[in-house]
């Protein structure tokens, strides 16, 4: 559709792309960092990122700060870091919503394995239709549940990271099968591991960038790694917006993705 076609120039223009997700206050609340929010937006449209995912409050309330920048529309959440059931997780805005606000696309939480995955599996064949029908792409964060929990909390327990990949590489072919135009999962842990994401996926994949971790050089060399698998891009958030650096970290992730440069030297150029 012409419509999806055009809006999804916008994210890859440079041929892969850097998304900087603030959309963690539905789940987290106010986290340092993203408080305020017309900073966050001009401090992400001052780099050479791509885009932003936000509600579409958040982006009626930073329509001046976005600029160029790309937008994807968070549609779903109604769960948060006080409730008790991490995996319900419903639409609360509209498709049509998000094309009169000005959305470039829009995204859903998919968990797959969880108890209520036939709802959830069935709201994004839901919205895959409604986003045929506005010409609306539609990004699908395709989460196993053997992986959930730890991408809310680090500290939780661990798969292998071949039972890990096996998950998302299932996770992520499931979200295509049901219409999502781009797949955003999380890192298996190795560019091998996540080839085999990527090649049984069938539509691009960015990675999400988890918790924030101390190493910014980690960081740089993870996003190295994933375009090297053959990932689309990065879909990175509080590894980026909880750094006082976070300006000059975005624009080292940018260099790496849309220029190739190595993860060691695109903080010093």
């Amino acid at each position: 559709m012409k419509g999806k076609e055009l809006r999804l120039r916008r994210f890859f223009s440079k041929g892969h792309t850097v998304i900087v997700p603030i959309d963690h206050p539905v789940y987290f609340g106010p986290l340092p960092g993203v408080a305020d929010v017309k900073k966050i937006v001009s401090d992400i449209a001052s780099t050479e990122a791509d885009g932003t995912l936000l509600t579409l409050a958040t982006m009626d309330r930073t329509v001046d700060e976005i600029g160029n920048l790309a937008t994807i529309a968070r549609i779903d959440g109604t769960h948060t870091k006080l409730g008790h059931n991490l995996e319900k997780i419903y639409q609360f805005a509209t498709v049509e919503h998000a094309v009169a606000a000005g959305a470039d696309a829009c995204i859903l939480n998919v968990y797959v394995g969880t108890d209520n995955e036939d709802e959830l599996l069935g709201k994004l064949g839901t919205v895959a239709e409604d986003c045929e029908r506005w010409g609306l792409p539609l990004f699908s964060e395709m989460i196993p549940a053997g992986a959930l929990r730890g991408h809310y909390d680090p500290t939780a327990e661990k798969l292998s990271e071949d039972e890990l990949a096996d998950q998302i590489a299932l996770a992520s072919r499931v979200g295509a099968e049901l219409g999502a135009d781009i797949i955003k999962t999380n890192y298996t842990g190795s560019p091998e591991s996540f080839r085999r994401v990527v090649e049984g996926a069938s539509v691009p994949v960015v990675v999400a960038g988890g918790p924030c971790g101390d190493s910014v050089a980690g960081l740089l060399k993870m996003v190295e790694d994933c375009v090297a698998a053959g990932a689309a891009g990065v879909c990175i958030g509080r590894n980026v917006w909880a750094r006082e650096n976070r300006v000059e970290v975005l624009n080292a992730i940018c260099r790496i993705v849309h220029e190739g440069v190595a993860a060691e030297e695109a903080l010093t150029r």
